[in-house]
């Protein structure tokens, strides 16, 4: 068995300039390799062997052919980690009953399972490989594969360069990836060529969907409770890169801030256990890639307003007008292209390989602070009641019973409910998901207003800049749509108040 450690970069065309370049800096010894792959991937009918998390591919090289199969392994951004089992066979079937017997699930029929499998999809590329022998012995293959994957009558590009320590420290391995980000356009894969194929024999491709809560254990530590946190933010984060990538669909960076400020929210949760400069800089870039995404928000309610041709406004005497200034305020906000650029540039990429470092090689652990032994051994079960707790009375004092609230009083308090719910999706699973519905919805709809408020902020920022003269008829128009929201949301927050939070139950 070998267990491989690998990093997938998605790269540009450029890169073969960069990968030479590369290669010639490094103080190594290269052994250069140029050959074609054919690689056959096999399930059965029902996907038995996805539901297992198992791969079986054969490889046919030149007259060499290696039937392979993957076992279930880890991800981190995109850092792969599978245990992989090779072994060469003379004929393009596989044989199930060469690999180890303990990989299979008890009472597994080998035989019928050999008939059962069939060809599924396959990926043919060119591949261009260096071996990179450094001084101190570590070894790093680096190869470039061009090519096709191919299933029935779809077939998607393949266009990656893959980083597989050898023999070595990991370190190698994100240094490299580094170092190729500064020459081209680069973003870390997190899918695997398997993945993409199982998805185009599917017919299926990634699709925008909503950030949900942590998935958790009631045995989780705090370390492993947020090192999941980090984990789930992070692989949605990238998921909806490639979303936004493949569609243009501007709803994914809505999704990736979401994630974004989760990581944030869970880096504040549990840094007091330990304290990190790197942490620090991490935390700085984080914001600054929020900052970067923030014209989302502006993006999606002009898109609003000017849905339907307007329709939402249709009451306005300068309807026409109102609708011809959003227009030019859209068309100023950045382009897919301008935010494509942005997830393949070397400042993004380098974010996302120092969180995946982070994550991997766990620094904190490293630190003599008597706060880092309860972080690794305190249940998280026995802390998440004080979490939403804390927060719990933040908002009771920010939107006190009674007190009538204004337009201003719910946009001031808005950071501080949208913390609240990523508090509850660190921590939520703690407790009953029905409670956590039943208590989060007025709370949810008390969200959704506000947002319906600041759907209106595009025309006061066209008041506000004096490109939009108003005779009095415009504010009248908002006052009366903003008197209609502000009575449903102060239901809605009479009737949250009420309830009893269910951490408390």
């Amino acid at each position: 068995m070998q267990h491989e450690i690998e990093i997938k970069l998605i790269v540009s065309n450029e890169i073969e300039e960069t990968l030479k370049d590369l290669s010639n800096k490094q103080d190594v010894k290269l052994i250069n390799q140029q050959f074609d792959l054919e690689n056959i991937y096999f399930d059965t009918p029902d996907k038995k062997l996805r539901q297992w998390d198992m791969g079986l591919r054969i490889r046919v090289n030149d007259q060499h052919i290696e039937q392979t199969i993957k076992t279930a392994g880890e991800v981190i951004g995109g850092l792969h980690q599978r245990p992989e089992y090779n072994i060469d066979i003379t004929t393009r079937t596989p044989q199930l009953d060469l690999f180890p017997q303990q990989i299979w699930p008890k009472d597994t029929d080998l035989n019928a399972l050999n008939n059962e499998i069939s060809p599924l999809f396959s990926t043919n590329f060119k591949r261009q490989g260096f071996m990179m022998v450094y001084p101190d012995g570590a070894v790093v293959e680096m190869v470039l594969d061009k090519g096709v994957i191919d299933s029935g009558d779809r077939e998607v590009a393949v266009h990656e360069v893959e980083l597989e320590l050898v023999k070595g420290k990991p370190e190698l391995i994100f240094d490299l990836a580094q170092a190729l980000s500064q020459g081209t356009c680069v973003r870390f894969g997190v899918d695997s060529k398997a993945a993409r194929g199982y998805m185009l024999a599917k017919g299926q491709r990634h699709e925008v969907s909503s950030l949900g809560t942590v998935k958790l254990s009631h045995d989780d530590t705090l370390e492993t409770a947020y090192i999941k946190a980090i984990n789930h933010g992070l692989a949605h984060w990238q998921r909806h890169i490639e979303v936004f990538i493949e569609q243009g669909n501007y709803d994914a960076i809505v999704e990736i801030r979401k994630a974004l400020s989760l990581i944030i929210k869970a880096n504040e949760i549990y840094s007091g256990y330990f304290h990190d400069d790197q942490l620090k800089q991490l935390t700085k870039s984080l914001f600054w890639l929020m900052e970067e995404l923030a014209f989302i928000d502006n993006f999606r309610r002009i898109e609003q307003l000017l849905d339907n041709n307007g329709h939402k406004l249709k009451k306005l005497d300068a309807q026409a007008h109102v609708i011809s200034l959003l227009e030019d305020e859209l068309a100023s906000l950045p382009s897919v292209d301008a935010l494509v650029s942005l997830f393949n540039n070397e400042q993004h990429t380098a974010l996302v390989s120092r969180l995946m470092q982070w994550l991997f090689f766990k620094p904190w652990q490293q630190q003599p602070l008597p706060s880092l032994e309860k972080f690794q051994t305190k249940l998280l079960r026995k802390k998440a009641s004080s979490l939403l707790e804390n927060d719990w009375n933040l908002i009771q004092q920010s939107l006190p019973f009674d007190m009538d609230l204004t337009y201003q009083d719910y946009l001031a308090q808005r950071f501080n409910l949208l913390h609240n719910f990523k508090v509850g999706l660190c921590v939520g699973e703690m407790f009953e998901e029905s409670d956590r519905q039943k208590f989060r919805a007025p709370w949810i709809d008390i969200t959704y207003g506000i947002d319906q408020l600041l759907q209106f902020e595009p025309i006061r920022q066209l008041l506000r800049k004096d490109k939009l003269i108003d005779d009095g008829d415009i504010q009248k128009w908002l006052d009366r749509k903003e008197a209609s929201l502000l009575h449903a949301m102060e239901q809605s927050r009479k009737q949250a108040l009420k309830l009893t939070p269910y951490w408390r139950e």
